[in-house]
């Protein structure tokens, strides 16, 4: 087994891929929860030399998860609700050293399945089911034939109506474009939303975006940074627009914001941070107060230079930021380019109703925990070092002290995938001998 000394809080990290952090059970806020495993359903051995994003589908009948397996051949399992047995496909996709090169799974409303992933900056890889609920044949396909070829982040996504769409971004750091295309059901075909993309950078950046997170107001949201090339400490200008339709914008004022929303439009900032102050493209969430207001947490520099939390809200025709971390002597170096893992993570921002507001983090020098903040002045309350907003009973342990601890939930809250890799390399190739395969494990939990 190869050996890499890592300090104990990224151990800990479970939210390489958007994911909270969880540490052993303690007690948590009332609001929040506690989950028992009720049945334990291994899926596989996996590739462990380099940690890149893994997703899992559960439908009505069926369960879905795509992986690179030990070989880092892209795979797609599947199962009946009621089993434990898998029935597994190799799709003809192998995955290199990039961290960038998640895959993702969706079904369309006839039960055919989309799975597309083992992308940064090449050719999009993207596959069908030639029938519904089945993985034992599917299709590579084109989805609308162009703005394809350097492909970058692919989400799947639904409408408030079940219509599936899919982002991506074409082009690489400083002038991709965001694309997103909406899949037509009755003709099994996809079209372009919009044909300009949603984002220009006027030749000068691209956009860093969230994926749309639909909110109380029946809109879906979005928050960007702007970055100037591949080096992340170029990222600046947070900004936010919400649609309805996913063809017309508008800011968090209400105004009309033409398509593609240029570089220059000043009325989608919500903090004018500039480039090399620590405005970090992974570190950033969307959510809701207890009112239903848009929340933006971000990670940036203070005015010493030290990494910190931020979370921006609008109100009397402002958007005001408010530090909520206080942490003392860390800057992360993020004046590179690659994969940079997450020295600091944001996961979730969550409201209990009661006056707090809670944002679950990880550092690598002060573990993990929530950040406490008083609803109404966005100030900080306590730092509950260790706790979560959910605490498991029943999981396995991390096997491998060398490695990261991976946890996916899934969109129900009733299963969890595990499983463990080395840190992030920057994208570049380890020297072998390379770990072995580390086991990909499925929970399911009480409701």
């Amino acid at each position: 087994m190869q050996s890499v000394k890592i300090h104990i809080s990224r151990i800990l990290l479970l939210g390489l891929f958007g994911l909270s952090a969880c540490l052993a059970p303690r007690k948590a806020p009332a609001t929040f929860e506690t989950k028992t495993v009720n049945s334990t359903i291994p899926v596989s051995d996996v590739w462990s030399g380099h940690p890149v994003g893994f997703d899992m589908l559960t439908a009505d009948r069926f369960q879905y998860v795509v992986y690179y397996d030990q070989d880092r051949n892209m795979s797609v399992a599947q199962r009946r609700l009621n089993s434990k047995e898998w029935k597994v496909e190799i799709l003809p996709s192998t995955l290199g050293w990039d961290s960038h090169n998640s895959v993702v799974i969706a079904e369309d409303k006839k039960g055919y399945l989309h799975i597309s992933g083992n992308m940064h900056n090449v050719p999009l890889v993207y596959f069908r089911s030639r029938k519904p609920h089945d993985i034992g044949d599917f299709e590579a396909l084109d989805m609308v034939g162009r703005e394809e070829q350097r492909v970058t982040y692919p989400v799947f996504f639904k409408d408030k109506d079940g219509e599936l769409f899919f982002q991506y971004r074409d082009g690489g750091s400083g002038n991709g474009v965001t694309y997103i295309n909406r899949y037509n059901t009755s003709s099994e075909s996809w079209t372009r939303v919009l044909d300009q993309g949603l984002f220009d950078g006027e030749e000068e950046t691209n956009a860093y975006p969230t994926s749309p997170k639909l909110g109380p107001d029946g809109f879906f949201h979005y928050m960007w940074v702007w970055r100037l090339n591949p080096i992340a400490n170029t990222n600046h200008n947070l900004s936010y627009v919400r649609t309805q339709d996913f063809q017309h914008f508008e800011n968090i004022q209400g105004e009309d914001i033409p398509i593609p929303i240029q570089y220059r439009e000043r009325r989608v900032i919500a903090d004018p941070v500039g480039p090399w102050n620590g405005l970090m493209n992974s570190s950033k969430r969307l959510s809701f107060d207890s009112k239903g207001r848009v929340l933006l947490g971000y990670h940036k520099f203070d005015p010493q230079g030290r990494s910190q939390l931020f979370i921006g809200r609008y109100e009397e025709g402002l958007w005001h930021t408010s530090q909520v971390s206080d942490w003392p002597d860390f800057t992360w170096a993020i004046n590179k380019r690659g994969s940079l893992g997450h020295d600091i993570g944001l996961y979730e921002i969550k409201a209990d109703g009661k006056g707090h507001i809670y944002l679950s983090y990880s550092h690598v020098r002060y573990g993990s925990g929530l950040l406490k903040v008083d609803e109404n002045t966005m100030e900080l309350v306590e730092d509950l070092k260790g706790k979560t907003f959910i605490e498991y009973s029943g999981l396995r342990e991390q096997e491998y002290s060398d490695m990261l601890l991976h946890r996916k939930l899934d969109d129900g809250g009733r299963y969890l995938l595990q499983w463990e890799t080395l840190p992030s390399n920057y994208d570049r190739p380890r020297e072998p001998p390379y770990p072995e395969a580390t086991r990909l494990v499925l929970y399911e939990l009480d409701n």
